[in-house]
């Protein structure tokens, strides 16, 4: 089995190496996603929030916020908890509020 591994990892390797490999620009890109995504769960993990609590607590842009929360939500990391006024709020999935 570590052959076949071995294997795939230099597979990779060298599929990389003939696309040019991953630019600059890609991986700042991953990791500010990453970062945001950090950011929303530190905040979420002391409660379930708004978008607004979030972007003040985070200093993160709220439009941004936003798009990741949603892509949180697809991927089964948080859900709804409710409403405050007209916002809804968020908490992180399996009860970690």
């Amino acid at each position: 089995m570590s052959e076949i591994k071995r294997n795939w990892r230099e597979d990779l390797k060298i599929f990389r190496e003939r696309m040019g490999g991953v630019t600059q620009e890609r991986k700042d890109w991953q990791k500010e996603q990453r970062d945001y995504s950090k950011a929303i769960s530190g905040v979420l993990e002391k409660g379930a929030r708004t978008v607004p609590e979030i972007a003040e607590a985070s200093g993160l842009p709220s439009d941004k916020i936003l798009w990741h929360l949603m892509a949180m939500k697809k991927y089964g990391k948080i859900a709804e908890a409710g409403r405050s006024g007209d916002y809804f709020r968020y908490e992180l999935k399996g009860g970690q509020s």
